[in-house]
């Protein structure tokens, strides 16, 4: 299985979609978290009609151009119950599916997004895909291990993280991928904004927490090749198994 990842500046949607589009033909295609909309959240003043606009400006039939035949990623939505930070799921045959709605929200400089936003419920469910089985920790929802998915080829981690975190994020993911004995992936927002700097880094680990590769300034976007076997195989041992006896 062939996936990508990335770290690249989202700041404006339109050139965001020229880099998606250059990515060769790939399996599974992860996206930044809120890739295809501006970093509202960096403003702490909330802009509630911003927001709207945002969701309103959404990009399903643009996916159809992408050479990917999975993509995931997350999406700002509006709705009579308030604002939410959705992740999604799209195929060619089902379109975008959302599978699942942010939880664990930040609320300090460059992320004020508790303010912005309203937490999902806490679920945290698995979905399959024509390309594995997969569960989804949307950025801040990477840290609370107690959300381990048990039964995954693939943890996607979608984030907007500051450049100064990078090396706590590799670790953490690291860990995330032991937990799960899955491929933990992610890719990034890369922007400089008045009140941060993106951390840009989208990574790929493999289930036993070793690192497979990194995005780079100068290759924003990293493609790796999957076997989906290791993951199948990890959950019988150390120390998966040991939750089982």
């Amino acid at each position: 299985m062939r996936a990508a990842v990335m770290g690249i500046d989202c700041s404006d949607p339109a050139t965001t979609w020229g880099v998606l589009q250059e990515i060769p033909a790939v399996d599974l295609l992860l996206l930044p978290e809120l890739a295809l909309v501006p970093w509202l959240c960096a403003d702490r003043r909330v802009d509630a009609q911003a927001w709207d606009a945002a969701a309103a400006d959404q990009f399903p039939e643009k996916l159809n151009s992408l050479g990917a035949r999975v993509v995931v990623g997350t999406l700002a939505r509006s709705g009579e119950d308030g604002r939410f930070n959705d992740a999604f799921c799209w195929t060619q045959a089902t379109g975008v599916q959302i599978v699942h709605t942010k939880t664990y929200l930040p609320d300090e400089p460059g992320f004020w997004e508790a303010s912005w936003y309203r937490r999902g419920q806490v679920r945290f469910d698995a979905f399959d895909t024509p390309v594995g089985r997969v569960g989804v920790s949307v950025c801040t929802e990477m840290w609370f291990t107690q959300h381990v998915y048990p039964d995954v080829d693939l943890v996607l981690v979608p984030r907007a993280t500051p450049i100064e975190t990078t090396d706590k994020w590799l670790a953490g993911a690291s860990t995330h991928a032991v937990t799960s004995g899955a491929f933990c992936l992610s890719s990034n927002r890369a922007e400089s904004l008045p009140s941060v700097t993106m951390g840009a880094t989208g990574w790929a680990y493999d289930p036993e927490g070793t690192l497979l590769g990194v995005t780079a300034s100068d290759d924003p976007v990293l493609i790796v090749d999957l076997d989906l076997a290791q993951a199948r195989t990890a959950k019988s041992t150390y120390p998966r198994y040991v939750s089982t006896h």
